[in-house]
């Protein structure tokens, strides 16, 4: 078994393979775009940024984000935070196939300073900043693993701070949908041909001179923003709501989404 697991390994770490995969997952999101009848809520909100040629930080949940690169328009740059380690080689070829740039680095839960070192998030985190300051938008998750799920962090609004620019939470569904129980982000995978839903909220600005126990306060208003959005957009869709998961959601949804 050990074998095995090396061997899958090596393959996964194969340029080719990494090409490959990312390349099917872009058709894949291509695909569910393109069949679905997506209802988009509040679309004026990103449109006025883009219109003055202001960036902003797009902010979603975990497991959640995977159908979002067809709504943003291409012609404006955005740059994802990507791991260094892991799945990272795909996801970031992933953006590429998608038409988004990347930043490599992650965070780390709170308490594990160490770990963010090892990761590059304090390096990652001058590069988003330099990069809202210099034209580019940045796609972030908000909650972290390994979790929990859907509960924010801090790093979202200390970049925010920062670098003087908002945060304007997203969230996007599908009527019909695998929702993966073993994952801890609980990762969505939206089906095609049928509805979906994509909800914008209010940009979310967070003062430069703010302190401690207020950053605890903006970092809880990201959390219940994006969770009000996950129901607004589920309930567009006619499902129970995202924020409050069940095994209900583990199997999909095959009935007629309209």
């Amino acid at each position: 078994m050990s074998r095995f697991k090396t061997l899958t390994k090596d393959i996964l770490k194969s340029n080719a393979v990494q090409s490959g995969l990312a390349l099917a997952i872009a058709s894949y999101v291509k695909l569910v775009h393109l069949t679905c009848r997506f209802n988009q809520r509040r679309a004026d909100i990103p449109e006025r940024f883009w219109a003055d040629d202001d960036t902003f930080i797009c902010a979603t949940w975990h497991g959640q984000n995977i159908i979002l690169p067809p709504f943003w328009h291409n012609w404006r740059t955005l740059k994802i935070l990507v791991s260094k380690h892991g799945d990272g080689e795909i996801i970031a070829k992933l953006c590429g196939y998608l038409g988004l740039g990347t930043i490599r680095g992650s965070g780390a839960p709170k308490g594990k300073v160490e770990k963010s070192k090892e990761k590059g998030g304090a390096a990652a985190l001058r590069a988003m900043v330099r990069a809202l300051q210099h034209g580019a938008s940045i796609g972030l998750t908000a909650d972290m693993p390994p979790g929990p799920h859907r509960v924010a962090g801090l790093g979202i609004v200390t970049m925010a701070r920062l670098s003087g620019r908002p945060i304007v939470p997203i969230v996007a569904t599908t009527r019909a949908r695998l929702v993966l129980g073993n994952t801890w982000d609980k990762f969505t995978i939206p089906l095609p041909f049928n509805r979906g839903a994509v909800v914008w909220g209010d940009p979310i600005y967070v003062p430069r001179n703010v302190d401690p126990e207020a950053l605890e306060g903006y970092r809880q208003q990201v959390e219940d923003a994006l969770n009000q959005l996950t129901q607004e957009a589920d309930a567009m869709v006619g499902r129970r709501s995202q924020a409050t998961p069940d095994k209900a959601d583990a199997v999909p949804d095959t009935r007629e989404a309209g």
